[in-house]
C-alpha cells in the first residue's frame, strides 16, 4: 500500500482483527453484488470504502423518485437511469481505486455463473425467489461464499453460506 492508501484505511489497519494483512485480502477481494436497491447500496458502499479491488454490481432496473429516501447511492439526477451505471459513479466518486463493473441487466444463469467463477464472494441482494435460487446455485457450483439479505418494511435477515 502507498502513504496515501495506508492512511485511508489507517482505522482498518488499527484493528487487531483487520491489522495490514486483513487490509491487503480486502484490497484483493473481488466482489459481486446482485441487486443494487435497499440493501445492495450500502453494502456496495461500506465495500467500496473498505477498498475491496473490483465490485461489480447486477441490477436492471432504474432509478425511480421512490428509490431515493433509501437507496443511498443514487441521487435527484439520477432518476431515470440505469441502477448499476448511477451506483458505479458514485463508488468510483467514493474510492477510486477501487475497480466498479457495472452490469446493467438481469443476469441469467449462464452469465451468473460466469461471474461468480471470477469472485471470491457472491452478496444476493436481489428481490425475487428465482434470482436467488440461481446465485446459490452458482455459488454451490464454485464454492463461492454467499452472503444472503432480505428486507421488507422494518423486518430484514441476512445469512451467510460458507462453501469453502
Amino acid at each position: 500500500m502507498n502513504d496515501q492508501q495506508l492512511l485511508r484505511y489507517s482505522r482498518h489497519i488499527l484493528l487487531d482483527e483487520i491489522g495490514v494483512e486483513g487490509q491487503e485480502k480486502l484490497r484483493s477481494a473481488k466482489v459481486l453484488i446482485i441487486g443494487a436497491g435497499g440493501l445492495g447500496c450500502p453494502a456496495a458502499l461500506y465495500l467500496a470504502a473498505a477498498g475491496v479491488s473490483r465490485l461489480s454490481i447486477a441490477d436492471s432496473d432504474k432509478v425511480d423518485l421512490t428509490n431515493l429516501q433509501r437507496q443511498i447511492l443514487y441521487r435527484t439526477d439520477s432518476v431515470g437511469a440505469q441502477k448499476a451505471f448511477a451506483a458505479a459513479s458514485t463508488l468510483r466518486s467514493a474510492n477510486p481505486d477501487v475497480e466498479v463493473v457495472p452490469i446493467p441487466a438481469r443476469v441469467e444463469a449462464d452469465e451468473l455463473d460466469s461471474l461468480t467463477a471470477q469472485c471470491d464472494v457472491v452478496l444476493d441482494c436481489s428481490d425475487n425467489f428465482a434470482t436467488r435460487h440461481a446465485v446459490n446455485r452458482a455459488c454451490v457450483k464454485h464454492s463461492r461464499p454467499l452472503v444472503s439479505g432480505a428486507a421488507i418494511r422494518f423486518d430484514a435477515q441476512v445469512m451467510v453460506f460458507d462453501l469453502r
